[in-house]
């Protein structure tokens, strides 16, 4: 895995974790509310799909960059 594509994954993981922790005061952990934690995995979700998405695009570009470099040239 690329170093930055590892770090991205990272960045989300933290992201998530002190997304799910925040509300609490001077250490404290106060459970976020039901509709809270909806709201968050829905956004965290639509994230996902769009990196999805984004990748699937990086292999097609990839795969027609490799198709468009192993079709021979005819001169004419």
């Amino acid at each position: 895995m690329p170093p930055r594509m590892a770090r991205r994954m990272m960045a989300r993981r933290m992201m998530m974790h002190r997304a799910m922790s925040e509300g609490g005061c001077h250490g404290r952990y106060e459970e976020p509310s039901v509709e809270d934690k909806i709201k968050f995995f829905e956004e965290y979700q639509r994230d996902l799909e769009q990196e999805t998405a984004d990748v699937a695009e990086r292999i097609r570009r990839l795969r027609e960059a490799e198709e468009g470099a192993a079709e021979p040239t005819v001169d004419a």
